[in-house]
């Protein structure tokens, strides 16, 4: 992947469409409207955020007062609604944004999705989502907490010219990766950098919900109660106290032994290896492959420059080659809806400042703000309005959706046990029996906590209709 230069003939696109589709709405005099985005320090991401809040004040006369929390968002947001003072727009992941509005907290998007939105017209505002997204924004078939923007997406990097020393292909498939891995090592380089010091560094927990998930789609028909397409928490909860989902499954196992087998083309520090440390191992070309997510690409590419040519490929297709268990398949990591906004359910009692909050929230998910924000924080736009830059063209979204969080949609605590003891079972301290039966223990322990804390059981069908 080399640096391309695109970007400036999209940023006039986008500055056009922008005015455009601002020209589109109402002039309002002296209306005010709280927005909350948890930007963190990033300052680059607040620049171009209170850039594009001016340009819509200047379209529309609509003043936004940005609230940007650096910390503690959430239990802001939570003292905010709480006290009946909450922002008027804001963002956050699907989780949060659907217990908010399960909370009373936001406005039902659902007849909005019906209808077009000023800023892409032509066709129903739904229309300019990806199937994988749209049922994921159902919470009910009648029930929508807001309009999903942006996600980032994880992907693996890989060094093309050191593939190439190696006599390796790019793999589509797990066969071909391992083959790949082994090429790479014969040649006396590190096939990959995989830090694994900790929770934080997220590779054991993608790698290992991609390729479980690989293995074990049969389940997802039996646990899906809604029958939205996804297992969500109160779900898992139930297959797992009916047997539906057990880690000690021959299947899950197999993806365990596979993780097992893989190990071996790390770096042999890995379970003390950083993201951080990783991605500069790849970055110095030490290692031929790394995985992060796509708002890495501003630093790798800088730092790489031209002294390697380097691309991004998701994790491999299992199939039935290396497993009878494989569904053919890759699953995304990451690309999830993480940038949802909503409007604040208060609002119906005014509906011009109602109407002016929609408005604004279909302004900051519009196609044309959405490619500003891929060009210059390399996220990744969920709209298919939207046209990506060149270079993010690998980031393009062609996997299954991960439709059971199994490591990374419980808590922070199973994320943590499950780590600490994957680092015993790569370490040879677990058989892949024991290792099965520590997770099985692990979701059994911390299940019972956040039944409790739900009042769920199975008296209640897990709070599940």
């Amino acid at each position: 992947m080399k640096k391309k230069t695109a970007a400036v003939l999209l940023s006039v696109i986008a500055c056009t469409i922008l005015f455009v589709g601002c020209k589109q709405s109402k002039k309002t005099s002296e209306m005010k409207l709280v927005f909350a985005q948890d930007l963190g320090v990033n300052e680059t991401a607040n620049k171009i955020t209170e850039d594009i809040l001016q340009k819509y004040k200047e379209a529309t006369g609509v003043t936004i007062e940005f609230k940007n929390h650096e910390s503690d968002y959430r239990t802001w947001l939570t003292t905010q609604f709480t006290a009946g003072q909450g922002p008027d727009v804001y963002s956050g992941i699907l989780y949060e944004m659907s217990s908010d509005y399960e909370a009373g907290y936001l406005y039902n998007f659902k007849d909005l999705y019906e209808k077009e939105s000023p800023y892409d017209p032509g066709r129903p505002w739904k229309a300019t989502l990806p199937d994988s997204i749209l049922e994921r924004m159902y919470v009910t078939p009648t029930d929508v907490p807001g309009y999903p923007s942006s996600t980032a997406v994880v992907r693996i990097f890989y060094n093309k010219t050191l593939f190439d020393a190696a006599g390796a292909k790019v793999p589509a498939t797990w066969e071909e990766f391992i083959d790949s891995c082994k090429k790479l090592k014969a040649s006396g380089t590190i096939p990959f950098a995989f830090p694994n010091a900790s929770k934080n560094d997220l590779s054991w927990l993608w790698f290992n919900n991609s390729v479980c998930s690989q293995l074990n789609s049969a389940i997802l028909s039996k646990a899906d109660v809604t029958g939205n397409g996804f297992v969500e928490l109160a779900e898992i909860a139930k297959a797992f106290d009916e047997g539906i989902l057990d880690f000690t499954a021959p299947q899950i196992k197999e993806a365990f032994v596979l993780m097992k087998d893989f190990s071996q083309y790390w770096s042999s520090d890995y379970n003390g290896l950083e993201q951080k440390s990783a991605v500069e191992m790849f970055i110095r070309g030490e290692a031929a492959m790394v995985q992060a997510l796509s708002t890495s690409l501003t630093s790798i590419s800088a730092n790489v420059g031209n002294s390697f040519e380097y691309g991004v490929m998701p994790i491999p297709v299992i199939t039935s080659a290396t497993s009878s268990y494989a569904m053919g398949k890759s699953v995304i990591l990451g690309g999830q809806p993480d940038i949802i906004y909503g409007v604040n359910k208060a609002l119906e009692k005014d509906p011009e400042r109602l109407k002016a909050a929609i408005d604004f929230a279909q302004y900051m998910s519009s196609s044309a703000v959405q490619v500003r924000y891929a060009e210059e924080l390399n996220r990744i736009p969920l709209s298919t309005s939207t046209k990506l830059p060149e270079r993010l063209a690998g980031f393009i979204i062609i996997e299954e959706p991960l439709r059971l969080p199994y490591y990374t949609g419980i808590s922070g605590e199973l994320r943590d046990l499950f780590c600490r003891g994957g680092q015993m079972y790569l370490e040879g301290a677990y058989s892949v029996d024991k290792f099965a039966q520590y997770v099985q223990e692990s979701y059994a322990a911390v299940l019972k906590n956040i039944k409790t804390e739900k009042g769920w059981s199975k008296e209640n069908n897990y709070g599940l209709k």
